[in-house]
């Protein structure tokens, strides 16, 4: 069991006064904080926030759970909305000004300075998923003549304004980027040293337009701690910091597992039955869909059914073997993609390791369940027509589940769709045609 660091949990009298409980918080992590205040009723918490500095209160609020967040920001006024907004980088404080509704951002955004303004209203431009949805506007840059000693004056200048600096970035005079000088450079060069003489020149980068999974597969890739961004130009007009990659992996592993259910993450939050019904009901259809067509296909082959009952037996374990495989097999090629964009391009490639390992699977099991239906019910033209059924559906699935997350990716779908009642629903029906079919056609060989 995971345990909570020492010293990182609060303790407080949830019924006390909103200035007892904010003295109890002052000096603490805005995000131990944050996990402490957030069970408050909304106007309890909104008196307890009013009571810390305004910049405590700001970071407390942007750690806040996401409806926690929401709930505090319906009891807030647009100017103080704003004044947390100032206290905050602006990445955070768009996040903040874009939760809210068109009329709400308005009466914000107009309340902030016209500094503040301008940078926040940019960063809304951009898709929540996207590079300049997650990057902040505040960057360190000097210009490529430029000493260290420059540097430095430019970094204790910022320091107030930017909480984490990992590099001072390199320009020309037009912004466009040249270079990045990490922070040991910076500190080792000699007095007097040109930057453009100790810059690293080869800066990995990414347009404002990079999809979100793109930027974290180069966190991932170069072991970045921060990257900057730029338009089509290359003009330097942003950073994205570790931090905020964090928050992407997680959101994309929990979008990804909702997908692999039907369902999606915005029911989490949502109180309304009707809403939550209408996210699931799409995929519910599917798997009912799936199911009358797996019955339909059963009744196709009544006759043989009602000729050899003992086929209706293993119906379940053709269908659940189906089921498993196509879930692995998906669940790899989807991860592969995640983590592996190149290899997970070569489709023939992966579709013959799949089909290797299937095969290997597929006669053991097959053999496997032969012997036991063979024994078992001492029939061993049936145990043939199970254990060669269970051996063809297994390769079947594992063909699904290696071509359906590539074929859906071309499509413009997310793959992980392909892990969730869409690839099992297929194998159910496939499957049972594939078993009932083949014992249709030596149905005079059974007992």
């Amino acid at each position: 069991m995971t345990e909570r660091p020492e010293g990182t949990e609060i303790v407080f009298d949830p019924e006390a006064q909103p200035s007892v409980i904010a003295e109890a918080l002052r000096g603490r992590h805005p995000a131990d904080i944050a996990a402490a205040v957030g069970a408050l009723p909304g106007e309890k918490l909104k008196s307890v926030l009013a009571e810390l500095d305004a910049e405590l209160a700001a970071d407390v609020v942007i750690n806040l759970d996401e409806q926690v967040l929401e709930d505090v920001l319906e009891l807030l006024e647009a100017p103080e909305i704003a004044d947390i907004a100032t206290e905050l980088p602006s990445d955070d404080a768009a996040d903040v000004v874009g939760s809210l509704d068109e009329s709400r951002q308005a009466e914000v955004l107009s309340a902030l300075a016209a500094e503040h303004r301008r940078d926040v209203e940019e960063l809304l431009k951009y898709t929540d998923e996207s590079a300049g949805g997650i990057m902040a506007s505040e960057v360190v840059f000097v210009h490529q003549d430029a000493t260290v000693d420059r540097a430095i004056e430019v970094l204790r200048s910022a320091a107030d304004e930017i909480d984490e600096i990992h590099n001072v970035y390199v320009t020309d005079s037009a912004r466009r980027l040249k270079g990045v000088l990490p922070l040991t450079s910076v500190v080792l060069a000699r007095s007097g040293t040109k930057v453009e003489n100790v810059m690293t020149p080869d800066v990995v980068s990414v347009t404002a337009e990079t999809d979100q999974e793109d930027v974290a597969e180069l966190f991932e890739r170069y072991d970045l701690v921060a990257l900057p961004v730029v338009d089509h130009a290359g003009v330097l007009v942003g950073r994205i910091t570790v931090d905020d990659i964090i928050d992407v992996i997680h959101e994309e592993a929990d979008e990804d597992i909702s997908l692999m259910a039907g369902t999606r993450d915005e029911e989490l939050h949502e109180d309304s039955t009707l809403r939550v019904s209408r996210i699931r009901l799409p995929w519910l259809v599917i798997g009912a869909l799936g199911g009358l067509g797996s019955a339909t296909v059963m009744r196709y082959f009544q006759f043989s059914l009602e000729k050899v009952l003992a086929l209706a037996f293993f119906v379940p374990v053709i269908t659940a073997m189906g089921g498993n495989v196509g879930l692995q097999t998906s669940t790899i090629i989807v991860r592969s993609m995640r983590t592996e964009r190149g290899l997970a391009g070569e489709t023939g490639a992966r579709l013959l390791r799949e089909w290797r390992i299937a095969l290997t699977n597929a006669l053991i099991l097959g053999a496997s369940v032969h012997l036991i239906v063979g024994f078992w019910l001492r029939d061993w033209g049936l145990a043939a027509i199970v254990g060669g059924s269970l051996a063809i559906v297994i390769l079947v699935a594992a063909t699904l589940g290696t071509v359906m997350p590539f074929a859906l990716r071309r499509v413009g779908v997310d793959p992980a769709v392909a892990q969730g009642p869409f690839v099992t629903t297929l194998n159910d029906v496939i499957g049972i045609l594939v078993y009932l079919g083949l014992a249709s056609a030596f149905i005079d060989r059974l007992t």
